[in-house]
């Protein structure tokens, strides 16, 4: 365990297994992500999987069956009822998260969204503890949207908890093939393994819908061809 704890996070994707552990850099603030616990001044994994970096954050990317909450990620949630000044809504974890039906930028008790079973919010996760219910909220730290809302029409599809991480990349080569066929259409990816996707057409929508599905299996330049075949397909 000493020589493990000695350890500098890797620059590129590595292999890890449970008890691995790393130094964090003195000169960076890091987010510790899922599959990884901060102790004794250094993370420790807790999954096995591929351990990854950025400036802001460190996690294990691996295809968890089921979404386990991090707090401050982003994610996409579906109304399934209310209590009180409370929604209740899914994130495809083990436990309903709760949601203020203030924790809209802006929002008071008398001036608040009215949401209903099965509308869909894109919402940050303000608490995290495997003992309480998960809490979201559609505002950042500065009480501000920035993004986060309710997503008004479009389909929401259901991916990996790794496909979802690698389209949240940035300039994702994912995405990049979408860009090049389609004018106008909307992506927003939760980091709970859900893609929310709207466009111009309900053909488009369907076309980009099953491309991410194929993109689960495939590599880009087939799942492309499939993205050709079935905007062909459907005219």
């Amino acid at each position: 365990m000493t020589e493990t704890a000695n350890k500098e996070i890797p620059d590129k994707p590595s292999i890890v297994v449970c008890g691995d552990s790393f130094n964090i850099p003195p000169d960076k603030d890091l987010t510790v992500g899922p599959g990884l616990v901060f102790r004794n001044n250094a993370i420790t994994c807790t999954k096995p999987g591929v351990i990854k970096s950025n400036d802001k954050s460190v996690w294990i990317d691996r295809n968890n069956k089921r979404y386990v909450p991090v707090l401050e990620e982003r994610v996409i949630g579906i109304i399934i009822g209310g209590v009180l000044d409370e929604y209740r809504v899914d994130i495809g974890g083990a436990h309903v998260a709760m949601m203020s039906s203030i924790a809209f930028e802006g929002a008071t008790q008398r001036n608040k969204p009215e949401l209903k079973p099965g509308n869909v919010v894109f919402a940050r996760v303000i608490a995290a503890n495997k003992d309480v219910e998960p809490e979201l909220a559609c505002v950042n730290k500065k009480g501000k949207a920035n993004g986060l809302q309710v997503l008004e029409g479009g389909h929401v599809v259901q991916c990996s908890l790794g496909l979802c991480r690698k389209l949240r990349q940035h300039k994702s080569p994912l995405t990049q093939p979408l860009f090049n066929h389609f004018k106008s259409f909307e992506l927003c990816v939760g980091l709970n393994g859900r893609v929310w996707v709207r466009s111009d057409t309900t053909k488009h929508t369907v076309a980009i819908s099953i491309y991410l599905k194929r993109c689960e299996y495939l590599c880009v330049a087939d799942a492309v061809m499939t993205l050709k075949q079935t905007v062909r397909a459907l005219g």
